[in-house]
């Protein structure tokens, strides 16, 4: 018999790699079609490509990381960091979005970037980004998702 603590112990672990697994099963470990960040909120992914310091590019993308698409959707983006939660300012372009925030936010530090979009109607759910964005070595080198 297992003791109690070990077989918790044993769960917390098997609960943190199938989570990791289920993550990059989606492709999350990757670079997406435009060289960004992937993330699967629901029916769709986002995809955040930076683009500054205070600056990102969302594009969101169907199942098969493709048809990116501005139509019927929609983002709302928010820096966390300190305890302090700042929101950007998303526009529309013609096959993706703009974020831009206020002086003061830096993306390339500490913190967290969260992605609430909707596309195409279907809402998604919040997807979370860890800042500064990068990759996991198991990365490094991989081609774009085709």
């Amino acid at each position: 018999m297992i003791p109690r603590h070990s077989f918790l112990r044993l769960m917390s672990a098997a609960l943190v790699f199938t989570s990791f697994h289920m993550a990059w099963g989606h492709g999350e470990d990757k670079p997406g079609p435009h060289g960004g960040f992937i993330r699967m909120p629901g029916a769709f992914h986002t995809e955040v490509v930076p683009q500054s310091a205070r600056k990102i590019k969302i594009h969101l993308l169907d199942m098969s990381w493709k048809n990116p698409t501005v139509k019927d959707s929609e983002v709302v983006v928010t820096h966390q960091a300190a305890k302090k939660v700042t929101k950007a300012l998303c526009t529309a372009q013609a096959d993706h979005f703009v974020c831009e925030f206020a002086r003061g936010v830096d993306l390339r530090k500490n913190g967290e970037l969260i992605v609430t979009a909707r596309r195409e109607g279907q809402q998604g759910n919040a997807a979370s980004y860890a800042l500064p964005l990068s990759w996991p070595e198991s990365a490094k080198g991989h081609d774009r998702h085709h």
